[in-house]
C-alpha cells in the first residue's frame, strides 16, 4: 500500500441556521509521520463498520461532478489539492441546505494497492476531553475520535473506471442524523448498487441446499466453516469469494461447492458482500419477553431442540450444564411442607 496524497479541510456550523464556515490548506499535507497511522485507523473502523453500502455514481444525478473531477486529477489534467478543494465548496453547498449544527475535519486520501487507486473522504470527528498541563492545571484538549467514524466513502477508481461495475463505490452514511446523511451521500453522489440483504439471504438459502446434498456427518464442519469465513470476511470488509469458501472445505474437489452455488444463483456471481444482521440471524436463533430470554445456535435446532408449529411449543434435549445445575437445585430442595404460611 502506498499512500500518494492526503489533504485535511475543515467545515463547520457553530450554530443552528448561521453561515457555513470552511478551513482549508491549499496544498496537500505531508503524507509520513502521524498522518498516516490516523489513515491507517480510520480504514480499520471503516473496513470493520457494518453500516456500509456498495453501489456507484448515481448516474441520473444533476449535481455529481465528482466523477468528472476524478477523471481529470487521473488523467494529469488537475491537481488532487485542486480537486479537494472543489469537493470542499461542494460540501458547504449542499450543507447550506439544512440548518444542522456540525464540526468536522474533511480528511481525503489518495492510495495505490496492487495497481489500484482507491479514493477515500472521511467525515473525521473529535472527542473532548481534560488534561493535566505542565503548569498543573487542568485545561482543555480535543482528540481525534477514529473508532466512531459517521461518513465516509471508498472509490476503487480503476475498478470504475475500467469495468464500470455495480460496487466500485461504498459509502457510510450513520442514521442519527438524516439532513448530515442525505448531504454527505449527495456529496459523494453515491447510488446504491447492491442489496446487501438480498444477496446474502441468497446465499445462505443455497448453503441450506448444498447442506441438504452431503454426508449428514459433513453438514456441521461444512456450515461451520462457510459461516466462519463469511464472518471473518465481513469483519475485515472483504467480499465473500466463492471460490476461495470451496477450496477450504474440500481441497480434493475444490470448485464443487462454488460450482452448486454457481448454478443456483438467480444472477451469477463470483463474490458478494454480506449484510451482518442477516448472518447473525442465521447463526443464532433468539428471542426474548418480558419473562424470557432464549438464544441458540443454528446447528441444534432440528437435533438437539426441537419446535413443534402445531402447538407452538419448543422442546429442549440438551441444556447448558450451569442450567441444568439450577434446575436440580430447585426440584432437589422444594419447600417444607412445615414451612408454607398457615402450616402448624
Amino acid at each position: 500500500m502506498t499512500l500518494k496524497h492526503c489533504i485535511i479541510h475543515q467545515i463547520e456550523r457553530s450554530a443552528p441556521g448561521t453561515q457555513i464556515s470552511v478551513s482549508n490548506r491549499e496544498q496537500v499535507n505531508s503524507n509520513t509521520g502521524p498522518i498516516h497511522s490516523l489513515i491507517e485507523q480510520l480504514k480499520q473502523t471503516y473496513q470493520r463498520s457494518s453500516q456500509k453500502q456498495y453501489g456507484h455514481f448515481d448516474r441520473d444525478s444533476d449535481d455529481n461532478p465528482l466523477p468528472q473531477w476524478l477523471k481529470e486529477q487521473q488523467q494529469g489534467k488537475t491537481t488532487f489539492a485542486s480537486i479537494s478543494l472543489r469537493l470542499l465548496e461542494h460540501f458547504q453547498q449542499l450543507y447550506a441546505a439544512n440548518d444542522e449544527v456540525f464540526s468536522a475535519h474533511l480528511l481525503i486520501a489518495l492510495e495505490t494497492v496492487l495497481e489500484q487507486d482507491l479514493f477515500y473522504v472521511f467525515w473525521v470527528n473529535h472527542i473532548d476531553a481534560n488534561h493535566i498541563d505542565s503548569n498543573l492545571d487542568v485545561a482543555g484538549a480535543r482528540f481525534v475520535d477514529t473508532t466512531k467514524l459517521q461518513y465516509a466513502a471508498k472509490i476503487y477508481l480503476q475498478e470504475w473506471l475500467e469495468l464500470d461495475s455495480q460496487k466500485y463505490l461504498s459509502l457510510m452514511a450513520t442514521k442519527g442524523n438524516k439532513h448530515l446523511s442525505e448531504a454527505f451521500t449527495a456529496a459523494i453522489g453515491f447510488a446504491n448498487g447492491v442489496d446487501l440483504a438480498e444477496d446474502t439471504g441468497e446465499f445462505l438459502a443455497i448453503v441450506d441446499q448444498y447442506s441438504e446434498s452431503i454426508d449428514k456427518d459433513k453438514v456441521s464442519e461444512y456450515r461451520g466453516k462457510i459461516l466462519d469465513y463469511c464472518i471473518e470476511q465481513d469483519k475485515q470488509g472483504r467480499p465473500v469469494v466463492f471460490e476461495e469458501i470451496s477450496n477450504q472445505l474440500d481441497e480434493s474437489s475444490p470448485t464443487e461447492f462454488s460450482n452448486f452455488v454457481s448454478t443456483r444463483q438467480q444472477t451469477p456471481k463470483a463474490e458478494i458482500y454480506t449484510d451482518r444482521s442477516s448472518l447473525k440471524r442465521y447463526v443464532r436463533y433468539f428471542g426474548r419477553d418480558n419473562n424470557m430470554s432464549i438464544s441458540f445456535s443454528s446447528e441444534m435446532f432440528g437435533e438437539d431442540i426441537v419446535y413443534d408449529p402445531q402447538s407452538g411449543s419448543l422442546t429442549l434435549k440438551r441444556i447448558p450444564q450451569s442450567l441444568k445445575q439450577q434446575l436440580q437445585r430447585s426440584v432437589s430442595s422444594p419447600v417444607e411442607a412445615s414451612d408454607k404460611p398457615g402450616s402448624e
